[in-house]
């Protein structure tokens, strides 16, 4: 009887414990699903979206390669509408500031290394689109914007010597002859000596050092 009794007990005392836990326990349970397939569903998706933004970048560079330019401009502006969080939308920001510049619209490429520069997701995709931005700001005469623009550069890196290059060519432009000699000079100490600019830029340091000894 006693043992009747006890096992009685404890159902009821199961009973109502479900009772008073079951709903917790059920919602608990369902709500570790929902994350765990949410979770998988949220990473099936941001993965199919970076294959689908490398996707058409591939095709971008193909039309490109085709010469077949409106359909690359389409691809480049589909990257940046529909995967602007990709590592890609900047690469096509920085083909189509290419494209600008030889239709010979300087504004309209400012605008997209611009762009390029807000949304770059590593620091060489940053000074790329800085570098080139800075080029096309002293093109433009834009000589305060292009000083400001590198005095905002808190870590070059390999971009160092590219740096100081620009600082000579916007001293050059702005007329300070000995200042931007003096860019070179030091820029032609950074910079690798195999490295694919290094011939012009001694053409540039040779003249204005030249023609500053000839003043003297």
């Amino acid at each position: 009887m006693d043992v009747n009794t006890s096992e009685k007990e404890q159902i009821e005392n199961l009973k109502k414990w479900w009772k008073d836990n079951g709903s917790s326990l059920i919602t608990g349970v369902l709500l570790g699903l929902t994350l765990l397939f949410g979770g998988k569903a949220w990473i099936n998706w941001k993965d199919t979206q970076a294959q689908n933004a490398s996707n058409v970048y591939a095709q971008m560079q193909s039309a490109l390669n085709q010469n077949k330019i409106e359909l690359a401009r389409s691809q480049a502006n589909e990257l940046i509408s529909n995967h602007t969080g990709s590592g890609y939308a900047p690469l096509a920001a920085l083909m189509l500031a290419k494209l600008e510049v030889q239709d010979g619209k300087m504004a309209a490429a400012q605008g997209q290394l611009e762009w390029a520069l807000e949304h770059a997701k590593t620091p060489q995709m940053a000074n790329t689109a800085r570098t080139r931005l800075v080029r096309a700001l002293i093109d433009e005469k834009a000589y305060d914007q292009a000083e400001k623009l590198m005095s905002q550069v808190t870590d070059a890196g390999e971009y160092s010597a590219v740096y100081t290059e620009l600082k000579g060519d916007l001293a050059f432009a702005k007329g300070e002859t000995k200042r931007a000699a003096e860019a070179y000079r030091d820029a032609l100490a950074a910079f690798p000596p195999d490295a694919p600019n290094v011939t012009y830029l001694r053409v540039k340091y040779e003249n204005l050092a030249g023609a500053d000894s000839a003043s003297q």
